[in-house]
């Protein structure tokens, strides 16, 4: 395993149930109890599996007629469908003993979940606080900015997906030289800086000297800016700082002149960052967010409050759920908390079981029962009655590659069976450019 460098300490682990003592005292010779509750069990049992392989059967026989969901470019460099991108701006990790000394694993020092809806012609991004609480798979409740730190893009972007309930097929690593030269390489940034920023840090080599008013940053300027976190509002003043730098890049980008600067752009993209989307997927985007409308661009910081021993920022569901069902889905809770679902987990994996119970949960889907069946080969929802929009968003979030329509009378309003080759991981960075 990788070093990961200490933060803050974690959360207790809950420990394991101690056996009930009364059951040691029962006599070994107690008169045996009647066998029909056992029959009955028995019987319930067999049911519910059959009913298991019965959807599975099902499945299999329809699969070929379903389309798998997901977003797509077009031509010429277009976003013709909704398209989610997770950016992480990455830090450095120095030693506490001697600063010249910089750790191989990074941890998120920017989380800005984008969406981008050729739809409604907008992008919104969705900031989430560095100290967000939240369970990363394998390591229980951390900061979220760990994530990457314990397992790279790849479980940065499965913690992501599953506090809030959204996929991110793809991403982008920015690393810490990448925003400097990416303000450099449009000319710069202009930004109105409310009060003198002033901040020296002789550890690490930070020193923050800005003044008040309005000013025109070049690349190292407006990274300053956007680091300062020495403020009454400590990191929730940082990432509106952020957001106000990433809004007036897509100014510029937005301005004749970045077109003439497409070479340079690209060149950073190439040098300082790491992502799974082509060239001309990112021009698609780029032009996309140049097109934007006025006020097409929403920007949101993740609910919540500080609070914990360890300086946590704690999620506030109900507010979180409305904001990501709104900026993501297009929707209203109302359409979400409604759905009733249960799940056959076919795929003989605990972890791909958990990432959809907890991403169901982000988006407040009740799941009202959970059985096991014999392997299966894929993943695949059924929809036995209900929104088709809402049975969409679930077979994204829980790795459905195949939407089926099986009416019934009663019982929950879909049935998802997670298959053999079900993965709720994200793109493998082995495979990044």
């Amino acid at each position: 395993m990788a070093y990961v460098p200490p933060d803050d300490p974690g959360s207790p682990s809950v420990p394991a149930s101690a056996p009930d003592p009364e059951l040691a005292r029962v006599p070994p010779f107690a008169r045996r109890p009647p066998r029909w509750p056992h029959v009955i069990r028995w019987i319930v049992g067999c049911a519910v599996a059959a009913f298991a392989l019965g959807l599975i059967g099902v499945a299999g026989y329809v699969a070929a007629h379903a389309t798998p969901p997901g977003p797509t470019f077009g031509w010429p460099l277009k976003v013709t469908r909704r398209t989610n991108v997770l950016i992480m701006g990455l830090d450095r990790t120095v030693s506490d003993q001697n600063p010249n000394i910089v750790y191989p694993v990074s941890r998120t020092d920017t989380l800005i979940a984008a969406s981008f809806d050729p739809e409604t012609h907008r992008v919104y991004l969705l900031s989430i606080p560095r100290d967000t609480r939240t369970m990363i798979p394998g390591h229980g409740f951390d900061k979220i900015n760990a994530a990457h730190a314990y397992g790279g893009a790849s479980l940065g972007l499965r913690a992501t997906e599953n506090l809030l309930g959204v996929t991110f097929p793809y991403y982008i690593e920015l690393h810490v030289r990448g925003l400097v030269d990416l303000i450099d390489a449009v000319g710069g940034i202009d930004v109105r800086i409310p009060k003198d920023l002033n901040y020296d840090d002789n550890w690490d080599g930070l020193h923050i000297h800005l003044k008040k008013g309005y000013r025109h940053l070049g690349g190292a300027g407006a990274m300053e800016y956007a680091r300062f976190r020495h403020d009454a509002l400590g990191d929730i003043g940082r990432i509106q700082r952020q957001q106000q730098v990433m809004g007036a890049l897509l100014q510029e980008l937005q301005r004749p002149h970045a077109l003439l600067r497409a070479d340079r752009i690209l060149k950073v993209f190439q040098k300082d960052t790491t992502t799974n989307l082509t060239q001309t997927q990112l021009l698609a985007l780029g032009l996309f967010g140049t097109r934007l409308p006025h006020g097409g661009l929403e920007r949101d910081t993740l609910p919540g409050h500080f609070g914990g021993y360890a300086g946590y920022w704690l999620p506030d569901v109900a507010r979180d759920r409305a904001l990501i069902i709104k900026d993501f889905y297009g929707m209203d809770t109302g359409a979400f908390s409604a759905v009733t679902v249960e799940i056959v987990n076919a795929s003989g994996s605990r972890d791909v079981q958990a990432d959809s119970l907890a991403r169901l949960d982000a988006l407040g889907v009740r799941v009202v029962r959970i059985t096991t069946a014999p392997d299966a080969s894929e993943a695949v929802l059924i929809v036995h009655h209900g929104d088709p929009a809402v049975a969409h968003v679930v077979a994204g979030i829980t790795g459905a590659r195949r939407i089926v329509n099986a009416p019934t009378l009663g019982g929950p309003d879909l049935s998802i069976v997670l298959g053999r080759t079900s993965t709720l991981v994200s793109p493998d960075p082995d495979s990044r450019r």
